[in-house]
């Protein structure tokens, strides 16, 4: 016979604290109106008997309450609790009028406790418990070794009934008790348990969904048909420019975003008409007037009937697509341009080299004087800036393949200003100062393309203070989004501060395009070089004039994180291989 039926919760725990009081609640108002009615009847051995009784009680109860606190299992614990109460309903019994009591009644009690927590098995054990103490008592009574407990019979069922057709009926409800109980209680632990599977199925599916709409690179907004926001996700609260997402919720899409007319009548029409429309793109304005294009497609949302209940809107910022779509444009522009200066190049450089060394022969072996010999010199100065130009455009258009490694940014930064310390540009009174705000700060790059660019800004920052002013340079850490998906991504940053004279705001556009230069013996290519040197490692470079009057130029690079190597660099060669 197996009482393990089922496994006990937490909840079956509380039940039995509840069931302990119940037991000495119904215990207490039973026997405590059958002393009542004798100490009316003046009977005191009876009522002596009945205090002895709920004195048993309240002593075993405690017992088991106090053993549960301890420990102890709780199915022993259920069982002893269930012997202990047949026990006790017998000696009600006798002492009620004996086997012919009203209080046989209350045998079903326990039966049903014995139902409820170990289902069929425990409901016929109670039963058949029941009914052989019953049977036992019976016996006994009829054969005269015990009589109904010295109370009168006026409590007891009509004595024309027949003792044998009592007991029969009395047994006959405790087994249906029992098996009624079992399967009553097994009925409702399945359907428990089916209902638990039921809500953990349905809390896997809302957190798998939730789960899946939080992540979305991409922004989603669900309205009803009256236009009141039913749901928003985290990108779109991020794209949009919300405020918190549980105050959205129930407002109407008109009032959240008035400034967005476009997408307020796009979401109309769809609500309108019901026909949705496909991913298109969008210049959506925010709060504070910059325009900003998305792409966005909008669908209807259907109830299971096929009734309308709103409207989906699933859209993404192509601020930074439309961004990259123009770089690249404007390398396959300059790919095209590219290849056909670079062979132009390589086809002026051969006669440029005949005609130097010509002049240089001449200028050698003609005795020239006044205007005639100032013409030489100026033919040979041109042919070599000529020459270097197109070394510099050369050197531009074919910049070899990086060497990537991961290195100290800083110690980077103090090989270079060793550097500038050391070259004519520098002389005079000019102070060069490095401040880092981060130790051990990486990047992940070729280190002598980035000294490159460090030695090309830092020279033309002292050239720009013409001999007098203060360069310094800044090493720090920013965190920004990035990409489609909007993920932190951590950059090191490098700033060139010079004291000079600030570049004028119109040119400040140009100043990373080819052959654009200020200078009078510039070449116009070598912060072009610089620029593009950084945009394929990934990074950024810009330049603006601050308030302080410092010019300042700010380079910016993801920092080294170990994920960096197995990130798909985008090969110079093939950036700028024109």
């Amino acid at each position: 016979m197996n009482f393990q039926s089922r496994a006990f919760s937490s909840e079956d725990e509380g039940k039995l604290r509840k069931l302990t009081f119940l037991r000495l609640v119904i215990a207490t108002s039973v026997i405590g109106v059958a002393i009542l009615v004798l100490q009316l009847e003046a009977t005191a051995i009876s009522v002596a008997a009945l205090y002895s009784l709920l004195g048993v009680i309240y002593f075993a109860t405690g017992s088991v309450y106090l053993a549960f606190n301890k420990g102890v299992p709780l199915r022993p614990l259920i069982w002893s609790q269930i012997f202990i109460d047949i026990t006790v309903l017998t000696f009600i019994v006798h002492y009620s009028g004996g086997s012919g009591s009203y209080f046989t009644i209350l045998y079903i009690l326990p039966i049903i406790v014995g139902g409820t927590y170990f289902q069929l098995t425990g409901g016929l054990v109670a039963a058949m418990t029941s009914i052989t103490v019953y049977v036992i008592y019976m016996l006994m009574e009829s054969n005269g070794i015990l009589s109904n407990g010295g109370i009168s019979n006026a409590y007891s069922a009509g004595e024309n009934f027949s003792p044998l057709l009592r007991g029969y009926i009395n047994m006959m409800v405790f087994i249906l008790t029992g098996i009624l109980s079992g399967y009553i209680s097994k009925y409702i632990q399945s359907k428990r348990e089916e209902l638990e599977d039921k809500e953990r199925e349905l809390k896997r599916v809302h957190l798998d969904t939730d789960s899946i709409i939080n992540n979305m690179s991409s922004g989603l907004i669900v309205t009803n048909m009256a236009g009141e926001i039913i749901s928003v996700n985290p990108a779109a609260k991020i794209i949009l420019g919300l405020g918190d997402i549980g105050e959205l919720q129930g407002k109407m899409i008109s009032d959240v975003v008035p400034h967005m007319h476009q997408f307020v009548k796009e979401l109309d029409y769809v609500l309108q008409t019901g026909s949705p429309k496909k991913r298109h793109e969008i210049e959506l304005i925010k709060s504070d007037g910059t325009k900003f294009p998305i792409g966005v497609s909008i669908s209807l949302l259907r109830s299971d009937t096929g009734e309308k209940r709103g409207v989906i809107a699933l859209f993404q910022d192509l601020t930074e697509v439309n961004m990259m779509r123009e770089r690249v444009r404007k390398a396959d522009r300059l790919a095209a341009v590219g290849e056909l200066s670079a062979a132009i190049a390589h086809e002026i450089r051969a006669p440029l080299a005949s005609i130097c060394g010509s002049v240089e022969m001449l200028s050698g072996e003609l005795d020239l004087t006044g205007e005639q010999k100032s013409l030489m010199d100026l033919i040979v100065k041109e042919s070599d800036r000529l020459d270097r130009i197109i070394t510099d455009f050369l050197e531009f258009a074919k910049m070899r393949k990086p060497e990537l490694s991961a290195f100290d940014i800083e110690q980077c930064v103090h090989e270079v200003v060793l550097l500038l310390n050391n070259s004519a540009q520098s002389r005079g009174n000019i102070n060069i100062d490095v401040e880092s705000r981060v130790n051990g700060l990486q990047v992940y790059a070729d280190e002598e393309q980035i000294k490159e660019v460090f030695l090309n800004i830092g020279l033309n920052a002292c050239e720009a203070m013409e001999g007098d002013g203060n360069l310094t340079i800044t090493i720090s850490r920013f965190t920004k989004r990035e990409g489609v998906d909007r993920n932190p991504v951590e950059h090191a940053i490098v700033e060139f501060a010079n004291d000079g004279p600030p570049i004028p705001p119109e040119r400040i556009p140009h100043i990373f395009e080819p052959f654009f230069t200020t200078k009078e013996t510039g070449t116009g290519l070598g912060l072009s070089i610089a620029s593009r040197i950084i945009e394929s490692h990934g990074g950024t470079i810009e330049v603006e004039n601050r308030s302080d009057g410092k010019t300042v130029f700010s380079i910016a690079m993801p920092a080294y994180t170990g994920a960096n190597e197995e990130d798909d660099l985008k090969p110079q060669e093939e950036f700028i291989s024109f």
